[in-house]
């Protein structure tokens, strides 16, 4: 059964990519985004910055959805292949934890997998297993919760081991922490078999993002389009993800790269966001046809 509610419609500051993180605040509150994606990285590494930059965006009437702090990943990954160690970079998604919470508790810190070390995937599985947890129950301390991506198999051994949903699956299931659940991203997961039905069945989703796979294939790793002029049918994967439950927002995470001549990164972010932000309640209305 679907509602008549539309759901909020955020915006990851990885979408403007080039732009500050006043830039995006000032942006998001001009084309009246109900939410915003936090990406650490756009903070100043001096922590006293950081929090007079968050205490700005805690002052507006941006809600946050979901956090990406600037070591997201358990193992090396593109974005930070460093620090090397996973205790080092669980203690640094610690001290990112801390630092939000001050500002918006209970709310969700993506994670990925980040690549298994010399590819052995035996000993990556084992130590999620076994550092998540303690993840997990520091986000608990500070009223916040982890949110887990698992990422399309085109970014296997670039960014994650864990490729499939049914790995995220498996592993929140072993983890078995209320405070540890699901980022559910349509462009990592629409090609997997039946991920309609399966998604349909999930209980424990804390975020979504929202993008299209390019028409013709991607021309990178990053390459992504603005949903609708793509390939996922967005209203099948948003009617089976409302019947979990889920009500958060959907955030536009446009990854892009420079190099392509139509480069979603080089376009005027204004327009991306607003055709976006229309063909994702087009599709929404459209999923109960």
């Amino acid at each position: 059964m679907t509602t008549n509610s539309r759901p909020p419609f955020a915006v990851s500051q990885f979408t403007t990519w080039h732009q500050t993180f006043e830039e995006d605040v000032t942006l998001y509150l001009e084309l009246g985004v109900d939410a915003i994606e936090v990406c650490e990285r756009k903070l100043s590494k001096d922590i006293a910055k950081a929090r007079d930059q968050l205490a700005l965006l805690k002052e507006t009437k941006l809600s946050v959805c979901s956090i990406q702090p600037r070591v997201h990943a358990l193992f090396p990954d593109s974005m930070s292949p460093e620090p090397l160690g996973a205790e080092e970079r669980v203690e640094a998604f610690t001290r990112s934890i801390d630092l939000f919470a001050e500002f918006f508790p209970d709310t969700p810190m993506v994670a990925i997998s980040g690549n298994a070390p010399n590819y052995n995937y035996r000993h990556a599985h084992e130590t999620a297993r076994k550092l998540y947890p303690r993840l997990a129950e520091h986000a608990t301390t500070k009223n916040m919760r982890i949110a887990f991506e698992p990422l399309s198999v085109v970014l296997m051994n670039n960014d994650s081991f864990i490729s499939t949903l049914s790995e995220a699956v498996t592993l929140a299931r072993d983890i078995a922490h209320p405070n540890f659940g699901l980022l559910i991203d349509v462009w990592h997961v629409w090609r997997e078999p039946i991920i309609t039905e399966r998604l349909a069945k999930l209980e424990n989703i804390f975020a979504a993002h929202l993008c299209d796979w390019p028409k013709g294939e991607p021309r990178a790793v990053a390459d992504r389009a603005i949903p609708g002029e793509g390939m996922i049918d967005l209203s099948g994967l948003f009617r089976a993800i409302e019947k979990t439950g889920f009500r958060g927002a959907y955030a536009l995470e446009l990854f892009s790269a420079d190099h392509l001549p139509d480069s979603l990164w080089r376009q005027d972010p204004k327009i991306v966001i607003e055709k976006s932000r229309e063909n994702f309640y087009k599709a929404w209305e459209a999923r109960g046809a």
